[in-house]
């Protein structure tokens, strides 16, 4: 997003907070927001402002890795999250994709109940380093090849952000792409770079509200089989893309 006064912009970031808001709703313990850089989520916290942040905080507490956290205070952010996220209202931890909670961090069980990704993470373009790993990908693979190393590192880390929601095999959650950028318009999920775990699971739903009332049905019924052994671990996964939403989901449970 160039201009974060832009209309359309405004549409996005209102679409965004009334889908975690709708999220945060439906979903006990801890949810995790993964942004593809640093400047979308600050300007997604300054365009919310107070109304969204609080309506937001009333239902779950906003935690932020904030940019330039000292490892220090990155640990205790973090650890305070998993504190709030154990109880059944939970919490909401507000990440970047390559950061350290997406990369380095474990949030199993309740941690991470539902992990939402917000845009295509590409490497900054105009680094020197990025230009020069795609000029050697082209001349030694081919002239695409190039772009698709650089596709493939958005990817990667798209994945590493996703991984944080199945910890173990009993654990369960919602994984929630939530920015159209994830998908090409001439192209049908899955795609070759998604990680197979939860590409195969793909479906697709409409809108904010299945979204919200999918995610409700699907913890309601996981609660009331929790004593049962669920062989393999459940995910949901669930492509909402604001303003106009659609929205893609699957394995088991929400039906």
């Amino acid at each position: 997003i160039n201009d974060p006064d832009a209309p359309c912009a405004q549409r996005y970031f209102d679409a965004l907070a009334q889908a975690i808001y709708g999220i945060a709703l439906a979903t006990p313990n801890g949810v995790l927001v993964f942004f593809k850089s640093y400047k979308l989520l600050e300007d997604t916290l300054n365009y919310w402002n107070t109304q969204w942040r609080t309506k937001i905080s009333t239902v779950k507490p906003l935690f932020v890795e904030e940019r330039n956290l000292t490892g220090d205070d990155f640990d205790s952010r973090v650890r305070d999250y998993k504190i709030h996220a154990k109880s059944q209202s939970g919490a909401i931890l507000l990440a970047v994709m390559r950061g350290r909670a997406a990369e380095g961090a474990d949030f199993k069980d309740e941690a991470a109940r539902v992990v939402a990704i917000v845009g295509l993470p590409y490497p900054p373009l105009l680094d020197t380093a990025i230009q020069l790993k795609k000029d050697h990908e082209d001349r030694i693979h081919g002239s695409s090849a190039g772009n698709k190393w650089y596709a493939a590192e958005a990817w990667r880390s798209i994945n590493q952000a996703a991984g944080r929601l199945i910890r173990h095999h009993h654990d369960f959650g919602a994984l929630i792409l939530l920015d159209k950028a994830l998908f090409n318009k001439n192209q049908k999920p899955p795609n070759e770079l998604m990680s197979d775990w939860y590409a195969r699971h793909l479906e697709t739903l409409n809108g904010a509200t299945s979204l919200y009332t999918r995610l409700r049905d699907f913890f309601a019924h996981k609660t009331k089989s929790a004593t049962k052994v669920v062989d393999p671990p459940r995910t949901t996964v669930l492509n909402q893309r604001p303003p106009n939403s659609s929205t893609h989901h699957g394995t088991e449970s929400l039906f």
